[in-house]
């Protein structure tokens, strides 16, 4: 009998992933949301499905059983990679999950930006009738969009922008030129930020994109700009957007992410900024995308386990 365990998951009880499994597995769900807790619940474990959890050497090294890891996600930032390798466990994410639901999430988030509708519902609801207390709103066509990151979610971004008449740029240091050829590509960040009122990132965190929109970045995008992320809270260094919000060095800032969550610190603060439209992590949620995550995580653990249905 092959054991799989939930490390965590706030989309409902395992009911999805144990009919994909089918027999020959035991399955177990608990909340374990420390490198202790995964240890102890997983102990037993042939593959792991995590969400949150962190997967460290340190777990990875005190499960000598553990065969393979799929993260109910798009990204890895929670799991080390190059530990699980050096232990020989194979590890996988789903990567073709939510890129419809947080491309209109960030678009969404864009021409909301663009069209006030934030501010103005705001001194709407508190009385004032006074369409003047806010800058008045470009036309699309002259309201110029900056995407960093052209992985799946970054070109869908790309596409909506397009096709809604916004002008757009692009950065992605590991995507060459043949990806959207026609568009005007900058050598860094700091640059796209420059030619745009609004800067929207597509990164994963790592080491490299730790911290890159980070003060000179901000400056760069202006009093004019708009700063929007729905792709890892790590990429911003919220001590300068706080700051650059504070001051009026920047005009705006959309977050779906934030560096803690639930916020704390920081990012407390940003949520709580009259600049900033804040969301709690929810880009990737619509009517589907939970199921289809949770079928497609639990079918391709099955792969990585090579077992049939009736059993290991």
């Amino acid at each position: 009998m092959t054991t799989v365990v939930i490390t965590d998951c706030d989309f409902g009880d395992g009911s999805v992933e144990a009919e994909v499994l089918g027999g020959g597995f035991r399955l177990a769900q608990v909340e374990a949301h420390t490198e202790d807790d995964v240890i102890s619940a997983a102990s037993e474990a042939d593959g792991l499905l995590v969400q949150w959890a962190p997967i460290s050497k340190r777990v990875l090294a005190a499960l000598p059983g553990l065969q393979a890891i799929v993260r109910y996600g798009v990204g890895l930032d929670n799991v080390d990679v190059e530990a699980a390798a050096r232990h020989g466990v194979q590890v996988s994410n789903v990567p073709d999950y939510c890129i419809d639901e947080v491309a209109e999430h960030t678009v969404s988030l864009i021409c909301a930006a663009a069209r006030r509708l934030s501010p103005l519902d705001r001194l709407t609801g508190e009385g004032e009738w006074a369409p003047n207390l806010v800058p008045k709103p470009l036309r699309f066509a002259d309201d110029p969009v900056g995407v960093a990151g052209l992985g799946r979610i970054g070109q869908a971004v790309v596409r909506r922008l397009l096709g809604l008449g916004f002008p757009v740029m692009v950065y992605d240091p590991l995507v060459g030129p043949t990806t959207f050829p026609e568009l005007r590509r900058a050598s860094s960040l700091e640059e796209l930020g420059s030619w745009v009122n609004h800067l929207t990132l597509h990164m994963p965190a790592t080491p490299d994109t730790t911290g890159m929109c980070d003060g000179q970045v901000i400056k760069a995008l202006g009093p004019r700009g708009h700063l929007v992320n729905t792709s890892r809270g790590a990429l911003v260094d919220e001590d300068a957007l706080l700051a650059a919000l504070n001051s009026g060095q920047l005009w705006r800032a959309s977050l779906d992410v934030l560096l803690h969550e639930p916020p704390t610190g920081s990012s407390a603060e940003l949520t709580r900024h009259p600049s900033v439209l804040a969301t709690p992590h929810i880009g990737y949620l619509s009517t589907e995308s939970a199921h289809n995550l949770r079928q497609r995580a639990a079918a391709r653990l099955k792969e990585l386990l090579a077992v049939t249905s009736g059993g290991a």
